[in-house]
């Protein structure tokens, strides 16, 4: 949160939010690094349009001329309103070999972030009527993300190109959880405050899908994922003084999850369970918010 200030203060900001998103994993076909094909699945979910609003609560705490105390919390919730979906399947390594291929669409459930940071802010300068203020913060973030599938349409083999997949209601829902190292820099001038503040996390990650469709697997969770993996957070942020009391804000958020070392398991209808390796899963997500900053 950059507020531009260095007195004991506490801020609260509600605000709206709009996002597009990405999520792609795959799947190999067996735990072996020798398992072949060595992406026998991949799901890709695109173009997933969010919006929502969501609220930032900060606490700041001066102890001397050099340093204050800082508390952070955010929660933002946002409705994913439409969105595509690729599933493709492979008997070759590489993607090669594509024996099936389905498109679907996304237009339901949501993105559920919540996060807490502790740390110490700093003034680098500080003159009558702006100054330079750096931060350095350790956090705990969990970001939930569902999506649910629907209208599915059958592209390979091509005898089935165009068959309309009745009854389609897929599940996949994910959770990130991080902890997390912020640094972060701003500059007060007399017209606005400019900051920018980079995240580097250590994300823990589950998820639990129910194909629905398929009566081989067990319901409601068909499979589960787990993975550990980093992550990459970029936010640039413009806010304007009306005074000091209160400004409006606007910010751009790129953020990036990459989950290299995982686990599918499988849960079948018979009882029985299969293991196989989560080769790789990548979410990005494009975040703008506007909102109101009231500082007491």
């Amino acid at each position: 949160m950059f507020t531009g200030i260095f007195i004991d203060s506490f801020v609260i900001a509600p605000y709206a939010e709009r996002a597009e998103t990405e999520l792609i994993w795959s799947i190999a076909a067996g735990t072996s690094p020798l398992a072949s094909p060595n992406i026998l699945s991949e799901l890709t979910y695109e173009d997933m349009k969010r919006e929502g609003s969501g609220l930032q609560l900060s606490y700041l705490k001066v102890v001397s001329d050099v340093w204050a105390f800082n508390v952070e919390g955010d929660y933002s919730s946002t409705d994913i309103i439409s969105g595509n979906s690729q599933d493709s399947d492979y008997y070759l390594d590489n993607r090669q070999g594509e024996f099936s291929r389905s498109y679907s669409d996304i237009a339901s459930d949501g993105v559920e972030r919540g996060s807490l940071a502790l740390g110490v802010k700093a003034p680098w300068f500080k003159g009558e009527s702006d100054g330079h203020y750096v931060s350095v913060m350790l956090g705990y973030q969990q970001h939930d993300v569902d999506i649910t599938v629907t209208n599915g349409v059958q592209i390979i083999p091509e005898e089935l190109n165009g068959y309309i997949i009745e009854g389609l209601n897929t599940s996949y829902n994910s959770e990130f959880s991080s902890k997390y190292l912020a640094v972060s820099t701003e500059h007060s001038f007399p017209w606005g405050i400019i900051g920018l503040r980079y995240e580097k996390h250590e994300v823990d990650f589950t998820a639990e899908a129910d194909w629905n469709l398929r009566t081989d697997f067990q319901h409601p969770v068909s499979f589960e994922h787990e993975g550990d993996g980093e992550g990459r957070v970029l936010t640039l942020g413009y806010a304007y003084k009306f005074g000091f009391n209160l400004d409006v804000f606007v910010d751009i958020t790129h953020r990036e999850y990459e989950i290299i070392d995982g686990d599918d398991v499988t849960f079948f209808s018979n009882g029985g369970t299969g293991r196989t390796r989560l080769n790789r899963l990548v979410y990005k997500s494009n975040n703008a918010r506007l909102g109101i900053r009231f500082v007491f």
